[in-house]
């Protein structure tokens, strides 16, 4: 696998067989092989997350899937021909590739994908986004029964690669999502995602973490930071 960083919460990734595109709105698309069969998804419609333009910029390529979260409105009806759309708590064999799919505590969903022997998660908006001193009880409880019921369905599976929110905005309660998370289930490798370009929450993260960072390889801030950076 190897994984380009492109912008925000999006990524190409690249396997032996097929690539994929995840949550493409903008930034600078890495060189991507066309002999390849390319996969691009939008886990919802909020706008750093998704981009009509997708279909212009991907719809020449001889083999593609665009599959799309059922939230997202594509106005363009010869673009809409072209897509796929997916639900919450639901699979899917599309492809060489099987999906999973969760709720989002935000809009759309989260995708589990298997292919090539490996197991690939992308956040989208699934994350425990609490708010101190911005919110109720009430809302408190009710986001935190969700985050936790979602990832309770993926407890114990073992992950390749998680593409995951980290987001400072959330103050000192920025690692909840990403701590639950990986405490919850065995992944590999995780790249931090939704940063706002606030990078070195990462290695605030690691420091905060270390068995944590010990047990899952995340990718150092100084690397990630660079658009169009990638790892194997």
């Amino acid at each position: 696998m190897i994984l380009k960083y492109i912008y925000h919460s999006s990524f190409l990734l690249e396997m032996e067989d097929c690539s994929f595109i995840f949550d493409y709105y903008k930034g600078d698309i890495p060189e991507i092989n066309r002999d390849k069969k390319l996969y691009v998804f939008s886990t919802h419609a909020h706008d750093d997350h998704y981009n009509e333009k997708i279909f212009e910029l991907f719809g020449g390529y001889k083999d593609v899937e665009f599959i799309l979260s059922d939230d997202i409105e594509v106005k363009n009806p010869e673009f809409k021909k072209l897509a796929k759309f997916i639900s919450i708590n639901s699979k899917y064999d599309i492809g060489q590739i099987s999906i999973e799919t969760f709720e989002s505590t935000d809009e759309g969903i989260a995708v589990m994908i298997e292919t090539d022997g490996k197991t690939i998660y992308h956040s989208g908006d699934l994350n425990w986004w609490t708010w101190q001193g911005f919110e109720s009880e009430e809302e408190y409880q009710n986001m935190t029964n969700r985050f936790k019921k979602e990832i309770s369905k993926m407890k114990g599976r073992n992950i390749d690669l998680a593409m995951m929110v980290l987001d400072s905005r959330q103050g000192e309660r920025f690692d909840w999502g990403m701590k639950y998370f990986l405490e919850n289930t065995n992944t590999a490798y995780v790249a931090p995602m939704h940063c706002w370009n606030k990078f070195e929450v990462i290695q605030k993260f690691k420091d905060k973490h270390p068995e944590l960072a010990s047990k899952t390889i995340m990718i150092d801030t100084h690397k990630i930071e660079k658009e169009g950076y990638s790892i194997d």
